[in-house]
């Protein structure tokens, strides 16, 4: 906010977040307006500080033009988004409306939705207020679709149903308009379709196409002199295994390869044990040399779902390394409408950074379906788990009360007791905490890249699984440290207490005994009010001591120095702060390629000290019925259940007057401060 941290604690203002009162003028912005920055409403109109700053009012005064109360004034605004625009009339409070455009399966995988869902949301309600979308006759009249089947619906997220709430077309604008009375979720469709396929998507059948790029640029030098080298390990086989044995036994498969040329490999068949090799069977082909075409391979691809499936759920999952060499003479609307009208939704993959972003990211979002940039081939082993996650219903019930509270809006697939590990945090003698060590690890074993070894020379320290039984294949949790079965972990098992003096310490026994297993006594501040002690001492593993290696494992002891080697990287990489929308689409950004986030929470306690914990972003929420509330799931080594973070945001004023927002973070009962590391 601009402000220095010793000022906005002479102005009592919140140290750690920009917009203390949380209504949308930042804290250093307050002081031009005269406005209070610990009170959302400085003079108590019922309008927040920064809507009426957009509305061109006084927040300080009640009656800004000396003629009408500013409550009771009236104004009109446009509001443009993707796909169209809303017209909107009311008190100041419009000003604080907002257009969402939602990215939710269950609507834009619906071969009957011409445009994605749009939430208007108005917080203090509006007078009049009217949507109108722009619509593509060539995609209508591809995909089939007349104007006279054209109906704005609004969607019901605990339903799942569509209900017609009008639509007015005019044919010279090639736009649908219609008037709206609440809040909601609408959308621009086909009436004759878009019930059919809603049952489809909740029939619980599915059909999914894999198509893979084989192209020479995938393999060797030795085999492709000019050859990027994009995976020559395979790893896209890897992820096609890992896809079909992820999913449901009853998901059937269809497989084919594509350079220019189209090679179908197999037909839907939900038997694993002819699917897998199939899948091992591209090792053998050799790669194509003739150019690579994804226009081609999706037109091809999409030619295998027939009028039989077009009453299930079916899914396109392509995946490449390269821009099309020949298009074949097709467009992104010939591919999209032909997905549309035989119910199908694209997924699309770009492995590497010489891909066409702006076409496979257009497909996808086009027809339903989620565009993943992958940097690397080893990341691909570890994708099949996001998108396994992007495929399940995302609208869910968050506190497991039996009704949907939220929607899924990013799943990166990480699952704590699965992709996290088997104990949490713990002290050693040089860290005391490890939570960013381990955090940064489970990123990395999730995303399948952490080295076999590695040193950081700065530090002293390095690791080598070389020599260990450990498998950075397997999921992290089935790797099981006997030193973290110790009763040492727990300080109640060995403290004495009846300690005399100042420090609370560790029976003589205790001390001796984990001494010989190469656990270390350190001492702590004490802080337990009426005991006498201000020091505590506590037993901790010693990473530096082989003494771990001889009496524990191999396992043990690299797995120590891993946790180690990467704790001696915190706070070292770049990061940014959540504060901002430009920060947050960053972090959507971050999330939709499958990868968590490690993230530190700052907080400032009730001793007046300030406090940090590193966690990891796993999961990215927005409440049903609020598009200003969000919920982030972490996980946290620190505990055994799944935290969840709420952010809320709150539209911001800005020179221009569009919309942006500031953002507040909660955890734990308390406001924390969000800074993420993506690297």
């Amino acid at each position: 906010d601009m402000l220095k941290n010793g000022d906005e604690i002479t102005g009592r203002t919140n140290v750690i977040s920009a917009d203390s009162d949380a209504d949308g003028l930042i804290d250093s912005a307050e002081t031009n307006f005269l406005s209070d920055p610990n009170l959302a409403d400085t003079d108590g109109d019922g309008i927040k500080d920064g809507v009426e700053v957009r509305a061109g009012l006084d927040p300080t005064n009640l009656i800004t033009d000396g003629v009408t109360k500013d409550s009771e004034r009236q104004f009109s605004r446009e509001m443009n988004f993707g796909e169209g625009t809303v017209n909107v009339s009311g008190k100041g409070g419009i000003y604080g409306a907002t257009v969402d455009k939602l990215m939710l399966n269950a609507v834009t995988s619906n071969a009957g939705a011409i445009t994605a869902p749009y939430e208007f949301y108005c917080d203090g309600g509006f007078d009049k207020a009217t949507i109108s979308f722009n619509y593509d006759p060539a995609v209508l009249t591809t995909a089939g679709i007349t104007t006279n089947n054209l109906r704005i619906y609004q969607f019901d997220p605990y339903l799942k149903k569509y209900t017609p709430v009008g639509g007015t077309v005019n044919e010279d604008n090639h736009t649908v308009s219609c008037d709206l009375h609440e809040n909601g979720v609408f959308l621009l469709g086909a009436e004759n379709v878009i019930h059919q396929a809603a049952l489809a998507y909740e029939s619980g059948v599915m059909n999914i196409h894999l198509l893979i790029d084989n192209s020479g640029s995938m393999y060797p030098k030795s085999i492709q002199s000019t050859s990027k080298e994009s995976d020559v390990n395979f790893k896209r086989l890897s992820f096609a295994r890992n896809l079909v044995t992820g999913l449901d036994k009853t998901v059937k498969f269809a497989l084919s390869t594509f350079t220019y040329e189209f090679n179908h490999i197999c037909d839907f068949d939900a038997d694993k044990s002819h699917l897998i090799p199939s899948i091992n069977s591209i090792r053998n082909l050799g790669p194509g040399f003739d150019g690579t075409s994804v226009e081609i391979a999706l037109m091809q691809g999409l030619s295998y779902f027939t009028d039989s499936t077009k009453s299930e759920r079916n899914i396109i999952v392509l995946l490449t390394d390269g821009i099309s060499t020949d298009t074949g003479g097709y467009n992104v609307n010939d591919i999209v409408s032909l997905a549309k009208a035989k119910n199908v939704t694209i997924m699309t993959i770009g492995l590497g950074d010489e891909v066409d972003t702006e076409l496979l990211t257009k497909i996808a979002e086009s027809t339903g379906g989620d565009y993943y940039p992958i940097s690397e081939a080893n990341i691909l082993e570890g994708l099949y788990s996001t998108m396994i996650a992007s495929m399940k219903d995302d609208i869910v019930d968050d506190d497991l009360d039996g009704t949907p509270d939220s929607y899924t809006l990013f799943d990166t697939g990480f699952d704590p007791d699965f992709n996290g590990f088997s104990f949490q945090n713990f002290k050693s003698p040089d860290c005391p905490t490890l939570d960013f060590g381990m955090v940064s690890l489970a990123r990395d074993w999730f995303r399948n890249v952490v080295p076999q070894e590695a040193e950081n020379a700065d530090a002293n320290i390095s690791y080598t699984f070389e020599g260990s039984t450990i498998d950075t294949t397997e999921p992290l949790r089935k790797v099981i440290l006997q030193l973290m079965q110790e009763p040492w972990l727990k300080p109640e098992n060995y403290l004495n207490f009846l300690s005399s003096g100042d420090t609370l310490k560790v029976r003589s026994e205790d001390a001796k005994a984990s001494q010989e297993k190469g656990w270390s006594k350190i001492t702590i501040p004490y802080d337990e009010p009426g005991t006498g002690w201000t020091k505590t001492e506590i037993l901790v593993p010693n990473h530096n001591l082989s003494t771990i290696r001889t009496k524990y494992s191999e396992n043990d002891y690299q797995m120590l120095r891993a946790i180690h080697y990467y704790e001696s990287f915190r706070d070292k990489g770049s990061s940014f702060s959540l504060n901002s929308d430009s920060e947050f689409s960053r972090v959507k950004g971050i999330l939709a390629t499958g990868t968590p986030i490690v993230t530190k929470l700052f907080w400032e306690g009730d001793d007046g000290i300030c406090h940090n914990r590193y966690v990891l972003l796993t999961t990215l929420r927005r409440d049903l019925e609020n598009p200003n509330i969000f919920r982030i799931k972490v996980y946290d080594v620190n505990s055994k259940f799944i935290n969840t973070i709420e952010v809320r945001r709150t539209i911001k004023v800005n020179e221009h007057n569009t919309n942006d927002f500031t953002y507040t973070a909660n955890w734990d009962n308390k406001q924390v401060s969000i800074s993420c590391f993506p690297n």
